[in-house]
């Protein structure tokens, strides 16, 4: 069992398994189990976080299609300094590869962080964006209590937090509010788009893995 055990830490590298030994008062067995039960949770909420992003991306896209009355609309003068760097960084990789810069191609290279920051407050500033996005579609269908600039920013903020933790295989078993952020991150993709929440219903498994808890994985290592 030593060697064995040895031979997993050696190979995670004890500075990974450092929040988890933290938590488990040094015991390798306990924060091997969290590892394991973190990568569970990851992997169950993966579907979420994914169709979140992509549905955003592609809500926020077409009302600014709608407002600027161009799908090229990333190419105006209204963008500030940081978006407009992450656009030109798109549209030189893109030239690289030598491949057009279509505005599927552009869309599909910004990052989260780049819609996200959209939604900030300097964009509500002499109206650029905000409140205009919100008469188009799909933003038009939101809740009345949600079509604020400020509540979509929110949101959409949260789930980048957890989207980023999640995606560079960082801890989030120990985050007491986690079963709510995956509850939040529903609700945003229903707001978007109910027939794909709906479909997604079918396949969430995160809430079961969540109330299984670790019990069950300390047993199985100690066996």
């Amino acid at each position: 069992m030593t060697q064995a055990l040895d031979a997993v830490i050696a190979g995670l590298s004890p500075q990974r398994l450092g929040p988890y030994l933290q938590h488990s008062n040094g015991d390798p067995l306990q924060a091997l189990a969290q590892y394991h039960w973190n990568l569970q949770l990851s992997e169950a909420l993966y579907p979420l976080l994914h169709l979140n992003e992509v549905v955003f991306r592609n809500a926020l896209h077409n009302a600014l299609t709608a407002e600027f009355e161009t799908e090229n609309w990333f190419q105006g003068l209204w963008l500030h300094s940081r978006e407009q760097q992450a656009i030109n960084k798109v549209l030189t990789e893109l030239h690289k590869r030598k491949q057009a810069p279509t505005a599927d191609r552009v869309i599909a290279e910004l990052t989260f962080g780049f819609w996200c920051s959209l939604c900030d407050s300097r964009y509500e500033h002499k109206q650029i964006l905000w409140p205009k996005l919100l008469k188009h579609a799909p933003l038009k269908y939101l809740p009345k209590r949600q079509r604020q600039r400020k509540e979509i920013s929110r949101a959409v903020n949260r789930l980048r937090q957890l989207r980023n933790r999640v995606f560079h295989h960082e801890p989030i078993w120990h985050w007491r509010d986690l079963a709510q952020r995956h509850s939040d991150a529903g609700e945003l993709l229903a707001w978007l788009n109910p027939e794909i929440a709906r479909m997604l219903q079918h396949s969430d498994r995160f809430t079961p893995i969540y109330r299984q808890g670790m019990t069950p994985l300390i047993q199985e290592l100690y066996r």
